[in-house]
């Protein structure tokens, strides 16, 4: 069904780059464009995929999957929708992979295909099934996305509360789905795991929420073994084929690092997206493999934000074999909670949004925006690594030597307590000693001197007052950094 472009269409919005941080001047650097659709199509975005000849696919969360045949339109108007297919449950995730679209339904993942060329599809088929199912409110399964090796991952939200006590199995899970349609769960303790990205190394990460036994939102590494934190999994554990078994000796009440120490299965989230600062209800992660057309942060996450409609960016280091890094505001002010992240073949990123009856900031329900650099780079803090005695922070515009010592530089660190409240505050905070050690001869790059360091902890830097070369101000001027491992060399 094609919708007729005559119907009366919401006006485009095209907006400035504006950021989360206080007092910081818009940047020209990256703007908004809405797509507009009818009125009469309630465009829930629950899933996006980029589709051959500029297309792009979007599944709703009414179970239907609707068809953008022009959405790289420099103001958004003519994009052309047609709906594809239908009669989904609730999907919250969809891949386009060899000719066909896959949506991740509750109870399985669907591939879909349009065999007779009439732009319709005609023909779907399960690609996987057999998790459990209770009929429970929470019970989303979100993905798939697919690796180099043409495995699909899915991942489980657990079943919250305990009035149904039934067809629990695998809730909480990651799922690795070959391509024959055999799965085998990975890792557990999940809580409602809506994000899943593929970093340039094949590695797999999911994005979860704060609330029980999650003090913060996260972005954790899905590795065979590992129990990342919500005991729901344990239900689980018994099972043939479960990837860890229950603790014998349980710990809890404690702050997260000791945790992770008295509990080996216990592996903390790579990144912390610190509560309210960082955002409320973390949602996609889709990486940025544009090769710079999405300007300085090629390589990098971003990470959808629900409640503040917001976009995040996170980079990403692995040190004496763990991942950790630094996430970074980017991106405030769409029109609907964030809940798909896709970057199209031009290196623009498209934002499929929905709030269906959430709490989310916003002057509108539903909808899908494009945003676009503008081929000038902003000044901002491009990586944070972690080093053995401090942090170097590298710069996508040069600074002098006057300027960082002009600034104020500060640091804060801080842990949460693992425990089964919902959420919770920063606690063990500590201020430690800053010094700048050294500025690179061109500028870009900054290495810190901090004392103490401390492992397992968030290292929160706030700079004030710094400006590039050409007089630009940062933006933004925080960073948190997760420094699970300190590096030895």
């Amino acid at each position: 069904m094609v919708v007729n472009s005559h119907i009366q269409l919401r006006a485009a919005a095209i907006m400035l780059f504006v950021l989360p941080s206080a007092g910081m001047r818009a940047q020209e650097s990256y703007r908004r464009i809405t797509l507009e659709a009818p009125e009469n199509l309630v465009l829930e975005a629950g899933g996006l995929a980029c589709l051959p000849g500029g297309k792009l696919a979007v599944a709703t969360r009414r179970g239907e999957v609707w068809i953008a045949d022009h959405p790289y339109t420099p103001d958004g108007r003519q994009v052309g929708w047609r709906q594809f297919a239908s009669a989904l449950h609730e999907p919250l995730g969809l891949a386009y992979h060899d000719g066909a679209l896959y949506a991740s339904q509750r109870s399985e993942v669907t591939r879909m295909r349009d065999t007779n060329g009439d732009g319709v599809a005609d023909e779907y088929r399960c690609a996987a099934k057999g998790w459990g199912v209770s009929g429970a409110y929470h019970e989303y399964a979100y993905g798939p996305k697919f690796d180099p090796a043409g495995n699909m991952w899915v991942t489980l939200n657990c079943t919250m509360g305990d009035t149904i006590t039934r067809d629990k199995n695998w809730r909480g899970y990651g799922l690795c789905v070959a391509p024959d349609g055999s799965w085998k769960p990975v890792s557990g303790g999940m809580r409602s795991p809506c994000g899943i990205g593929i970093n340039q190394a094949g590695d797999v990460f999911y994005t979860d929420q704060q609330g029980h036994w999650n003090s913060a939102c996260g972005i954790h590494h899905i590795r065979q073994g590992a129990f990342h934190g919500h005991t729901a999994s344990f239900a689980s554990a018994n099972l043939p084929g479960a990837p860890f078994a229950a603790p014998t000796e349980f710990v809890e009440n404690v702050p997260i690092p000791e945790a992770a120490r008295r509990m080996p299965i216990y592996k903390p989230a790579a990144v912390w997206l610190p509560y309210r600062k960082m955002g409320m209800s973390t949602t996609d992660l889709s990486l940025d493999d544009t090769g710079g057309k999405f300007g300085p942060f090629s390589g990098q996450f971003f990470v959808g934000e629900l409640t503040q409609a917001w976009v995040n960016r996170v980079y990403l280091e692995k040190v004496e074999g763990e991942y950790q890094g630094a996430c970074f505001p980017f991106m405030q002010g769409f029109q609907a909670g964030v809940l798909r992240l896709e970057f199209g073949e031009d290196g623009s990123l498209f934002v499929g949004e929905t709030s269906r009856g959430w709490s989310s900031v916003g002057s509108k329900s539903y909808g899908v925006e494009r945003v676009v650099w503008s081929g000038k780079t902003p000044f901002a803090m491009r990586t944070m690594e972690a080093r053995p005695g401090g942090f170097r922070c590298t710069f996508t515009r040069p600074i002098s030597a006057e300027a960082v010592r002009a600034a104020l530089w500060k640091m804060r660190s801080y842990t949460y307590e693992y425990h089964a409240e919902y959420g919770g505050p920063d606690i063990d905070e500590e201020e430690p000693t800053l010094q700048i050690a050294h500025v690179s001869p061109d500028g870009l790059t900054v290495d810190l001197k901090v004392t103490p360091l401390r492992e397992g902890y968030i290292h929160e830097l706030q700079i004030t007052g710094l400006h590039s070369q050409d007089n630009q101000s940062l933006t933004p001027d925080i960073a948190h950094y997760t420094l699970n491992k300190i590096p030895k060399s």
